[in-house]
């Protein structure tokens, strides 16, 4: 199907500079799709005619024709290389946007860019060095392709597939692999509406099929980490928000921004924690458990024992832990204190929150207040922890049945020897 181009001059009459002149502006509207281009000229408003779209000066008027057949080509130009055009494209070339983003490569560093610019507003920094592995990972497989980039508009389903199978002989899990595929779904879903594409290639693809598990830990490995303290000053504050996590809930980004002014007192003299989600931006309300007081008690202490601290604490400074390391090498010293304390298990910040959730679950505490305390947007999010602890339940009703069951049969060979021996001595006894 033809696209539908048009060219319209106009000009703001509400916007006039100094001199009494008002720039002439240029709408390029492409499939109902329009971007607004200045062309360098100007007028009085008196001199513009609008139904014509042109001005009472003929040196203007032809410069303004020599510009629309600028356009012309340049909508020419991107149809003929790429095979589809949009308004935005135009201006990208007519104005000399060197990184106009029509190849793969091009369109991932331009959409993670626009990831880091939002950090702090609508994007957490994880977030950001997340779909920087995204991209690596996009940029190696182009270049084991034999490749500098890929243009947008030559890209079918099977480039799909063929990098599934790039990431599969890396030996990463399912779900990893699945983020890698969706951020280049995603860049697929940005080129079309930029109109760079017409419709996804890779709507319609398979992702990996693995089961959604949740890694947390017994009770036995939190009172290990509980019994553990760690000389390293980095591994000791590791330690400690990991178990603040285990009995709170909070994720890594939420600790890092724990204010003292979070804690708040109830009417029953009990404290708790109500605070905002760094990620959802949804409250989230969490009574502090006896261990978690100590916690804070001990971070209090700490700082206050401390010139140094004591004089970032006057300046206003009310975290509750320290913000001198960043979040590399706290998950760094997090695997050391895991190793430390024997446990098998590499320790992540996640694990913590998970650990949460499912001894509150196996505590018997409602879902609907877990999900509050943890600050889910949807109860969705925390129904996986009863799908874990009933698969637990599960598994030990199993084992049980399975021990009785061979309890049974021991009982059972054991009393059937037992007859046959009374049958062989009351033979032996009448013979």
């Amino acid at each position: 199907m033809r696209s539908t181009f048009k060219i319209l001059f106009y000009i703001n009459r509400q916007k006039t500079k100094a001199d009494g002149n008002t720039a002439i502006l240029c709408r390029i509207t492409i499939d109902g799709k329009s971007t607004t281009i200045t062309t360098g000229e100007e007028c009085k408003p008196s001199e513009w005619n609008a139904k014509q779209g042109l001005t009472t000066d003929r040196k203007t008027n032809q410069r303004l024709y020599e510009f629309k057949e600028l356009v012309e080509k340049a909508y020419r130009d991107i149809l003929t290389k790429d095979g589809v055009v949009s308004a935005e494209l135009i201006k990208n070339l007519l104005q000399g946007i060197a990184d106009n983003p029509t190849t793969l490569l091009a369109m991932s560093k331009a959409e993670l860019q626009a990831v880091k610019e939002s950090i702090g507003r609508s994007r957490a920094e994880g977030t950001y060095l997340n779909l920087s592995h995204s991209d690596r990972n996009l940029r190696e497989f182009v270049e084991s392709k034999g490749v500098l980039d890929i243009p947008i508009a030559t890209i079918a389903e099977d480039l799909f597939e063929e990098y599934r199978f790039f990431l599969k002989k890396r030996g990463l899990k399912g779900t990893t692999i699945n983020n890698y595929l969706c951020w280049l779904s995603r860049l697929m879903f940005r080129a079309v509406s930029q109109r760079i594409i017409r419709c996804n290639p890779f709507e319609h693809a398979k992702y990996e099929k693995e089961e959604k598990t949740i890694r947390f830990l017994q009770k036995s490995d939190v009172a290990k980490l509980m019994a553990m303290t760690m000389n390293d000053r980095e591994a000791e504050q590791a330690r400690l928000m990991f178990v603040f996590s285990c009995f709170t809930g909070l994720a890594i980004a939420d600790m890092e921004h724990l204010q003292y002014g979070h804690i708040q007192t109830a009417a029953d003299g009990r404290n708790y924690i109500r605070k905002e989600r760094q990620k959802t931006k949804v409250e989230f309300i969490v009574p502090l458990h006896p261990i978690a007081e100590a916690i804070i008690r001990h971070c209090r202490e700490e700082k206050e024992g401390n010139e140094e601290q004591q004089t970032v604490k006057e300046k206003g400074e009310t975290l509750i832990f320290p913000s001198d390391c960043s979040r590399s090498v706290i998950d760094t010293k997090l695997s050391i204190v895991g190793k430390a304390c024997g446990i098998k298990e590499r320790l992540s910040f996640h694990m913590a929150r998970h650990t949460f959730g499912t001894m509150s679950l196996s505590a018997g505490i409602p879902i609907e207040s877990i999900a509050k305390m943890m600050g889910h947007a949807s109860i969705s999010s925390t129904q996986i922890y009863a799908q874990v602890t009933d698969k637990k339940i599960s598994e030990d009703m199993d084992r049980l049945i399975a021990k009785q069951s061979v309890k049974g049969k021991e009982t059972a060979e054991r009393g059937a020897c037992e007859l046959s021996d009374i049958s062989t001595y009351k033979m032996e006894e009448t013979a």
